[in-house]
């Protein structure tokens, strides 16, 4: 495999030590974990054993890299998930929705010219090749194809501005030239390129930049749509991707230019205020550290987390993304989020876990994978979301107004469908789990590999010094519904390299690792436990992470309960009704059989006293009310005057809240789980 190298730029080793383990950047990360009998120079990154392109000279030291897409493998439950998005929309998007079929201007047709096509193949691409899906790859590759053999002379690539497109109501096609579906597709080539090595891809990226270095000054990113202008982040780290392959000098003049023509989210985040656009704020959260690279000014690096301190102070909800309906919109739990600014929220979170190494930055990830990205889409992978709420008792087609979203779409935006909302969710939805799955493994920059997310998987990639040596290791959980994950590491041979695994920062006792059954180290909560050994075929590391349940304060001094990376939700009983149907698909509101008006009999302080434990192994698809693998029983009562108000969960009682109903025994399950639910429940007294 090819070697790659870094510089170290001037990086003291302290420094890249601490960048490695999640220390430092002015005291905002959590520390390195060396652990029990580990010594503390056996973390220091060489960047001598780098098998993988990590940033050149002169752009800043990265402690991780991703991994090639099909790296990693899923397995178990993960497996499940991924196999049924085949077989669902991601699989099946260009037969059921014509906009990005045949006839999408991104594979030659007269029809939709702009983010829909690059959007669903975001996903679809990795999907293909992370499962090794024949079918799939033969579904993408005329889009690939046609998308490599558009380049023109100058190098603009893409839908022709001289081309006579459909002007069918719904198709967007008044702008073939924009910049922003560009972004999108230099992300699917990326990813294409990872999977398959094709050289055209470098061709093409190369020669599109020059082409765009000459342009932009005539041309800027907002000449054709504010959303370019908007999203450039997206544009300037393809523009690292090729110069880490490349080295090709013009890249790192262009770079700075579409910093300069982006809108600026640095001060927007250092601000810390405004009620922003959520996709936009979800694909921004990475943009400050895209530009820390070229510059090493760790201003931008802070700005993220102003900005996050800002998003989740103001803006949180129990299920870990930041309300977005489609603005930013509080901490009420029946204000909703779109599906977009999930997926594109994780897909910043693995962005800047690489490129600083934050272990907190990897908990926020899996709060969000774990929890509202399955809750937004439907069981088989053929309906989903535009907005979800946290609180939310009734999926119905009606008009609400200014509550409880900012903008309504006509009223379905709660429904279960193919396009209700916008269908950008319906094609930019399949990007979370493919990116996620890749994500969680990376290369570390001294030649080992990196745990940063957790759940059924192997990972196979080059470790060790030189040319490196290949090793699998298989990874066997149930994760996120068991607290111990078990490797076994097979090298081709055997080999020295670092092993590093997360140790999240929910964790409030010190978390074990055994090798081989016996005791290795202990390390506490937000930190990487590290192991450090000569492997051979068959070694085993368990970890056990220590988890206990607890209660967060929420809207209204509500309470939200979180047990490690699951955030728990009330089920309501539902029953569906078939409103639509939308290309052939049906959309579907749910509506309430059964009370939802209950909140909980405990003292937050005190949430894991209060709770019996249900822990089972996942059978099947996990995210479904019945076969969820762990429930939780707390004390409740039912609060009679609590009650709908406009098709929604009425405004929180305060807590506590006295009431004289019976005590009852509230069963809670893992929020992805379920469809109707409460997961902000106040707190009541007798």
């Amino acid at each position: 495999m090819m070697s790659f190298s870094s510089s170290s730029n001037g990086i003291s080793r302290r420094d890249a030590l601490q960048r490695l383990g999640g220390l430092g950047l002015a005291g905002l990360m959590p520390g390195l974990g060396m652990g029990t009998g580990v010594a503390s120079t056996s973390n220091l990154p060489t960047q001598e054993a780098v098998h993988y392109p990590f940033p050149r000279d002169p752009l800043a030291n990265v402690p991780m890299a991703r991994l090639p897409v099909g790296a990693v493998e899923p397995k178990g439950w993960l497996q499940t998930q991924l196999g049924q998005m085949a077989e669902g929309m991601a699989g099946h998007l260009h037969e059921i929705y014509s906009n990005v079929g045949e006839n999408n201007a991104w594979r030659g047709g007269t029809g939709d010219v702009w983010e829909r096509g690059p959007y669903w193949l975001d996903g679809a691409v990795p999907l293909a090749y992370i499962l090794d899906n024949d079918r799939l790859k033969e579904a993408v590759r005329p889009y690939l194809e046609w998308t490599l053999h558009s380049q023109r002379s100058d190098g603009y690539f893409g839908p022709s501005p001289d081309k006579k497109y459909d002007d069918t109501q719904g198709l967007q096609t008044e702008r073939p030239s924009d910049w922003w579906p560009r972004m999108v597709m230099l992300k699917v080539l990326q990813a294409y390129h990872s999977a398959t090595g094709d050289e055209r891809v470098l061709d093409l990226m190369s020669n599109y930049f020059r082409y765009q270095k000459r342009t932009l000054s005539e041309k800027p990113l907002n000449h054709w749509s504010w959303w370019s202008k908007m999203r450039g982040g997206e544009n300037q780290a393809s523009v690292y991707w090729l110069y880490n392959r490349t080295g090709d000098d013009l890249l790192l003049d262009l770079a700075p230019a579409l910093f300069e023509q982006t809108f600026d989210w640095t001060g927007r985040f250092e601000s810390q205020s405004g009620r922003w656009h959520g996709v936009n704020t979800g694909m921004g959260l990475k943009q400050p550290a895209i530009q820390y690279l070229q510059t090493h000014d760790e201003r931008y690096l802070k700005a993220i987390d102003a900005g996050l301190q800002y998003l989740y102070g103001q803006h949180p909800q129990p299920q870990g993304i930041f309300s977005g309906d489609e603005l930013l919109h509080g901490t009420d739990p029946v204000h909703g989020t779109e599906l977009c600014t999930i997926v594109e929220s994780m897909y910043s979170l693995e962005t800047l876990i690489g490129i600083t190494g934050r272990i907190d930055y990897a908990d926020r990830l899996e709060r969000m994978a774990y929890n509202a990205l399955p809750a937004q889409h439907n069981d088989d992978y053929t309906q989903r979301q535009y907005y979800q709420q946290p609180n939310q008792i009734d999926l119905s087609s009606v008009p609400r107004g200014a509550s409880p979203f900012v903008t309504d779409h006509d009223g379905e935006n709660n429904c279960f469908g193919l396009l209700n909302g916008y269908p950008c969710c319906t094609t930019n939805m399949h990007q979370g789990w493919p990116k996620f799955v890749r994500s969680m493994w990376q290369a570390t920059a001294d030649g080992g590999v990196a745990a940063v997310a957790y759940g059924p998987c192997a990972v196979t990639a080059t470790v060790g010094d030189g040319e490196g040596t290949e090793v699998t290791i298989d990874e066997e959980t149930t994760y996120p519904f068991e607290d111990t994950i078990r490797f076994t590491v097979e090298p081709k041979t055997a080999v020295s390299f670092p092993l590093r695994l997360r140790v999240p920062t929910w964790v409030n006792e010190a978390a074990t690792v055994q090798v081989n059954g016996r005791p290795y180290t202990t390390t506490a909560g937000g930190q990487m436990a590290t192991i450090e050994r000569r492997w051979t075929e068959g070694d085993r590391v368990t970890l056990a992470l220590p988890v206990s349940v607890e209660a967060e304060r929420v809207h209204e001094r509500a309470i939200g309960v979180r047990r490690g990376p699951l955030v728990f939700a009330k089920a309501v009983e539902g029953e569906r009704e078939q409103i639509g149907v939308q290309h052939d698909m049906p959309t579907h509101a749910v509506h309430p059989s059964a009370p939802w008006n209950y909140g909980l009999e405990v003292k937050p302080d005190e949430a894991e006293e209060a709770v019996t434990l249900e822990q089972g192994t996942p059978e099947g698809y996990p995210w479904t009310a019945e076969n969820a693998p762990v429930k939780l029983t707390m004390p409740g009562r039912k609060i009679p005057f609590w009650s709908e108000y406009n098709n929604a969960a009425g405004p929180l009682p305060p807590s506590p809240t006295h009431v004289d109903t019976d005590g009852e025994d509230v069963t809670l399950i893992p929020y992805g789980s379920t469809t109707l639910r409460i997961s902000a429940f106040p707190v009541v007294r007798a």
